[in-house]
C-alpha cells in the first residue's frame, strides 16, 4: 500500500488531498495541529477506518516530526509528501491586514514566509529519508500569486512573498533531491473555496486537490522543479 503524509489536513484542500489519496488506496498520515477536533477529518477516518493515522503537528515547529519520521520508517518509506499547510493575511488583527502600503508590519508578513515557506522546506528535510526509501514526491502547495511575472497590482506583501519565496526554496529543494530519486512540485491550485479563497471561488477543494493528484501522478523527475496549475500545465514564474 502507498503511502502519503498531508500537512493541515484538517479543513479545504488538506482534507480534500486526504480524503482522495484514501480513495486511491494510499494510507494517509493526516496532520493538524488540533486534529482530534478536526470534524471532517475524524468524520473521514470513521468512513474509512485504519485508513487515516492523524497526528498533531504545528508546522513550525519541526521538531515535532519524530513520531511521523519514525511511522514512515517502520513502513519503508513515503510515497507523497503534500505540504499544504498556509496562512494568509486574515490570519492577523487589523482592518488591513498587512495588504496595503502604510499598514505593513513585519511579524505578520515574517509569520506568513515562515509557515508558508521556510515550514514545507524543514518538514521536507526532515523526511528525505523516508521519501528517498520509496523514491517518492513531494508537492508543494504555491499560488498564482507568488508568480513575479504575473504580479499586475500592488498589495498583498506578505502573502505574495511567501508564496514567491516558497516558490524558490522549492525550486532549489528539486536540484537536491532529484540526484536522490525524489522529485519536488509547485502547484498553484486555483482560486479555490476554502477559508482563504472565500465563497466566490470557482474552483472546490475536492477538484482542485483531485488535479493537482493526477498532474503529479504523471510527472516524473525531469519535470521536478516545475511550477504548475492544478489541471498539470505549466505556470508562469
Amino acid at each position: 500500500m502507498p503511502i502519503a503524509a498531508v500537512t493541515g489536513a484538517s479543513r479545504g484542500l488538506g482534507l480534500a488531498f486526504t480524503r482522495h489519496l484514501v480513495d486511491r488506496g494510499y494510507h494517509v498520515f493526516a496532520t493538524a495541529r488540533r486534529p482530534e477536533t478536526a470534524e471532517g477529518l475524524q468524520a473521514l477516518m470513521a468512513e474509512h477506518p485504519g485508513a487515516v493515522t492523524a497526528l498533531p503537528l504545528d508546522v513550525t515547529r519541526p521538531e515535532g516530526l519524530e513520531e511521523l519520521r519514525l511511522q514512515l520508517t517502520k513502513r519503508g518509506g513515503l510515497d507523497l509528501l503534500v505540504n499544504n499547510a498556509g496562512i494568509n493575511s486574515a490570519a492577523f488583527p487589523g482592518p488591513q491586514r498587512n495588504v496595503r502600503l502604510g499598514s505593513l508590519e513585519p511579524t505578520g508578513i515574517l509569520k506568513m514566509v515562515e509557515v508558508n515557506a521556510v515550514a514545507p522546506l524543514l518538514i521536507t528535510q526532515a523526511l528525505v529519508e523516508p521519501l528517498a526509501a520509496a523514491g517518492g514526491k513531494v508537492l508543494l502547495v504555491s499560488s498564482w500569486l507568488g508568480s513575479i511575472g504575473g504580479k499586475t497590482t500592488g498589495g498583498n506583501y506578505g502573502y505574495c512573498a511567501s508564496k514567491t519565496t516558497l516558490n524558490m526554496l522549492g525550486r532549489a529543494l528539486a536540484f537536491d533531491l532529484k540526484p536522490r530519486g525524489v522529485g519536488v512540485y509547485l502547484f498553484n491550485p486555483g482560486w479555490v473555496q476554502t477559508d482563504m479563497g472565500g465563497g466566490k471561488a470557482p474552483l472546490t477543494p475536492a477538484a482542485s486537490s483531485a488535479g493537482m493528484l493526477d498532474a503529479i501522478a504523471g510527472f516524473d523527475l525531469e519535470a521536478t522543479g516545475g511550477f504548475y496549475d492544478h489541471d498539470g500545465s505549466p505556470h508562469g514564474w
